[in-house]
């Protein structure tokens, strides 16, 4: 394979993973060093990033784009994320994403044993500049920055948090540099499985560095994950008829050289068409996993509805949260088509 055409390949790559255009990742890859489109994460910078994806809230509601990250800028200590505005049709994700994340402590009569911080133990904020506020894991060089917002928005909505904290009895943890004896004991309660939780970071980190292979490779009008053991599973629903094309995003995933380290073995999967089944839902499992014996996996389940489900609902919630018309019109291509006469 040429120079050329390898660096084509890699930016290629690099787009589908982040949604950052072609060209713009093309003149990145470029620049001296910069050899892989997705580069890993060290260990302290996977835990944040594991961190951020977590509390994105890969269940809560509709974004315009999965985990509501438009876009991602990746290097291999320190990764930019492009938050959605919106959360649903009502909420601000970067707000979500603020009292998500910044951790605190309540002070009511009314906890119980101490209780566990609000927000994310270690997580420390640096400040706020035109690319968006910075994030730090305490005691680390570790950093996220989350886009977005102008920097006044950014501004406004860190000032609300802190004054949202005081009328419920939390204080903010979040200007340290060290973590609180608070975070400390209670990090120290379960040390076992958060040492765990930290050895499998990379998996949430990759996962991340990658989301928008979500949107980009495969049109499932839903991406929902959630956290299960020391690995995660994923839920992407279609419409009836849209392709689910789950080969080519597992392949993405998978890359024997820009992918996660995991393989993927197919569980079950009905994707062959039937003329005789009506029209039923259809579902495909398939499991990621390390080898080795490593206790870590993605499961993720593709489930395209029956013929004439009714996804009003969902349409709508998409587009109060901003999502684009030329992706509702291959993720949801019959409603679309009936809004549209």
């Amino acid at each position: 394979m040429s120079h050329g055409h390898l660096l084509t390949q890699k930016a290629r790559y690099r787009s589908r993973c982040t949604g950052i255009g072609h060209q713009q990742s093309l003149h990145h890859l470029q620049a001296p060093h910069r050899p892989d489109p997705v580069p890993a994460s060290g260990r302290d910078q996977a835990r944040l990033e594991a961190a951020v994806f977590e509390r994105l809230g890969g269940t809560i509601d509709y974004c315009a784009h999965p985990a509501g990250v438009a876009r991602l800028r990746p290097d291999t200590g320190h990764l930019t994320v492009e938050l959605d505005p919106k959360l649903g049709p009502d909420h601000s994700l970067p707000e979500h994403a603020l009292q998500a994340l910044l951790p605190t402590r309540y002070t009511g009569l009314d906890q119980d044993g101490g209780g566990e911080p609000g927000g994310i133990s270690g997580i420390r904020f640096l400040g706020i500049d035109e690319r968006g506020p910075h994030l730090q894991l305490a005691g680390t060089e570790a950093r996220v920055t989350l886009a977005g917002p102008s920097v006044r928005k950014w501004r406004v909505l860190l000032a609300a948090h802190r004054t949202g904290c005081r009328s419920g009895l939390l204080v903010p943890l979040w200007d340290t540099t060290e973590l609180t004896r608070f975070e400390a004991a209670y990090l120290a309660k379960d040390a076992t499985w958060w040492h765990e939780c930290d050895e499998f970071a990379w998996v949430a980190s990759g996962l991340l560095r990658r989301i928008t292979l979500f949107h980009t490779v495969t049109t499932p009008y839903c991406v929902r994950y959630w956290r299960h053991g020391l690995g995660w599973k994923f839920e992407l629903r279609y419409e009836h008829d849209v392709p689910v094309n789950h080969d080519e995003l597992l392949a993405h995933l998978t890359h024997p050289r820009w992918g996660m380290g995991l393989k993927a073995s197919r569980e079950h999967c009905e994707c062959k068409p039937c003329d005789r089944d009506g029209g039923a839902e259809r579902n495909c499992w398939y499991t990621l996993d390390a080898g080795h014996g490593r206790r870590v996996e993605v499961r993720i389940h593709f489930k395209r509805s029956a013929a004439g489900c009714d996804v009003k609902r969902e349409y709508g919630r998409l587009i109060a949260a901003g999502a684009d018309s030329d992706w509702l019109a291959q993720a949801l291509p019959d409603h679309h088509r009936r809004q549209a006469l």
